[in-house]
């Protein structure tokens, strides 16, 4: 028996396919606003790919959009916190925050560890795409830079500057500012990178350390050479500055961690 995840989201369905526990497919394709049809492509490449068999394999869902399509497929909906922290919890133990960022989404999850287990603490922003993918990706565009090229621009080294994270639009006004003033292009992406990551630690820890070991979900993170550099700057900075341990051996580079499925956690959990 095949167990399959479909993750729903903002921007983009993931998918993956797990036999023994272990995955044997997986595959993403943004939506462009049609949930359902491309819910339903993946089904159907599921089927024919990996073997996926209806009325005899399982499959549960999550994501923004999963609520009213699970019943439709016959498929166990979970709620995507519920699904990113079982996988967390079964996958890296060890790990004490994790920094999901979606295409108009973003939340950190806080694991403490306690004598009845482990206590978690959840924070979101959901209600405006600032600090989000789609927040630099939109930028980004506004600048003529290709996805490609965007995955590829670094954050170690560059100029910042100032650049509101709160909102998109003053995102893409101060950018255009810093253009037309002769700023490169690549530091003004790096100051998006940083904006990003301040908004995030400013707004979603709620004045709590995130302590390592640190994993960062979601595809802007798995997909920004930039951001993941960014996170490691500001943690490393963070920790230095309130006299945070690491695990031994270590250094702050090596407790912040982008796994090769970042992007896919969701559906791992569910």
């Amino acid at each position: 028996m095949n167990i399959a995840g479909l993750d729903i989201g903002s921007t983009t369905v993931k998918a993956v396919v797990l036999e023994d526990g272990e995955v044997i497919w997986k595959r993403y394709l943004r939506h462009n606003t049609r949930q359902a049809e491309t819910a339903r492509e993946l089904l159907q490449a599921m089927e024919d790919e990996a073997g996926l068999t209806p009325d005899h394999d399982i499959i549960a869902l999550t994501g923004s959009g999963s609520g009213t399509i699970a019943p439709f497929v016959g498929g166990a909906h979970v709620q995507e916190v519920v699904a990113v922290s079982a996988a967390v919890e079964k996958l890296h133990p060890d790990v004490r925050f994790v920094s999901e960022i979606g295409g108009e989404d973003m939340k950190t999850l806080f694991f403490t560890p306690t004598k009845a287990g482990t206590a978690k603490q959840v924070y979101m922003q959901s209600a405006c795409s600032g600090g989000t993918g789609t927040f630099i990706e939109k930028s980004a565009r506004k600048l003529g830079i290709s996805g490609e090229e965007l995955n590829e621009m670094g954050y170690e080294g560059m100029t910042l500057h100032k650049i509101s994270a709160k909102c998109g639009i003053f995102a893409e006004a101060d950018a255009n500012s810093l253009l037309k003033s002769g700023v490169p292009e690549e530091e003004i992406i790096a100051s998006l990178f940083e904006a990003v990551v301040r908004q995030n630690l400013a707004t979603l820890t709620k004045g709590n350390t995130p302590l390592p070991n640190v994993l960062l979900l979601g595809g802007p993170n798995m997909f920004f050479r930039g951001l993941r550099e960014a996170w490691t700057h500001h943690l490393a900075e963070l920790w230095k500055e309130r006299g945070t341990a690491f695990p031994e051996g270590k250094t702050a580079s090596d407790c912040v961690e982008t796994p090769e499925d970042a992007l896919y956690y969701a559906c791992l959990g569910c």
